[in-house]
């Protein structure tokens, strides 16, 4: 019998203000860990060792680890993955910056998902995946080498802007493709829904590959009324054995206060509640 996945709990769900009550209330119900966009803590310029730490520290004092980053591009302009040779060096550039936070805070992955500054524009499907296959491996292997996190690559359907590695398929296929342990597949249950997929074939294809894990709703929604199928997905998951976290993203609602501890509550009875971090 496969140990259920720890859950972990996007920092975008919650003012960051209100941290510290929200997370004891939700750690002594079981949560393990809390997925960190950067900048939803400060300017990407004041994520300096010293603040890294000292956050990781605080959440440490709760029994939280950090298994992930997300939003790893979010302000990051000018870079690239398919532009120009300078847009893809800025990229690499930040990269090196997103590498030393998620050392900083103990991530295993870094979600890769960023519509927008991985767009193929004008370039036909084939010539853009040859070249994002180059430079995919090139990321990874610096994200590795400055002892950073893995790239956790997401598929982007164009419900969520995206035009490059839409599905569940094609992201595998890259990834096996690049053929580096810097570079892993990330499922997201709303993602692979609005794609057109089944996150439960989903799963079980990317097994030897998937690394990390997003319950989500479509356009990062509430979970008073699931529509995706977290129970297929649970049950893919523990089929394929698969050792990782899940992680709960929603966006901040108005309600917030409500709305994440009843996302948590439906997560946790969907997916199972593995080992606490501590």
């Amino acid at each position: 019998m496969s140990t259920p996945p720890r859950i972990a709990l996007s920092n975008l769900a919650f003012p960051a203000a209100e941290a510290p009550r929200l997370l004891a209330a939700l750690a002594a119900e079981g949560l393990a860990g809390v997925e960190v966009a950067p900048t939803r803590l400060g300017p990407w310029e004041a994520m300096t060792p010293a603040a890294v730490a000292a956050h990781r520290a605080e959440l440490a004092a709760l029994g939280l680890a950090v298994p992930s980053l997300q939003a790893i591009l979010f302000g990051a302009e000018g870079v690239a993955l398919l532009g120009d040779a300078a847009a893809f060096d800025r990229l690499l550039d930040h990269l090196r910056r997103v590498a030393a936070i998620g050392a900083g805070f103990g991530a295993g992955i870094a979600v890769f998902g960023s519509p927008r500054q991985r767009s193929r524009g004008a370039l036909p499907a084939a010539e853009a995946f040859a070249l994002g296959a180059e430079r995919l491996r090139r990321a990874a292997e610096l994200c590795i080498a400055e002892g950073g996190p893995a790239l956790g690559l997401e598929p982007v359907p164009a419900a969520y802007g995206g035009d490059f590695l839409e599905t569940a398929a094609e992201v595998l296929a890259m990834v096996r493709a690049v053929d580096h342990p810097g570079l892993r597949v990330h499922l997201d249950t709303g993602c692979v829904l609005l794609g057109g997929g089944e996150i439960g074939a989903a799963v079980r294809a990317a097994a030897p590959w998937l690394a990390h894990f997003h319950a989500a709703e479509p356009q990062l929604g509430p979970f008073a009324a699931p529509v995706a199928d977290h129970a297929g997905a649970a049950a893919a998951l523990a089929e394929t054995g698969y050792a990782g976290w899940v992680s709960i993203e929603m966006r901040e609602a108005p309600d917030w206060a409500e709305a994440v501890p009843a996302a948590f509550r439906t997560v946790r009875a969907a997916y199972g509640q593995g080992p606490a971090a501590r």
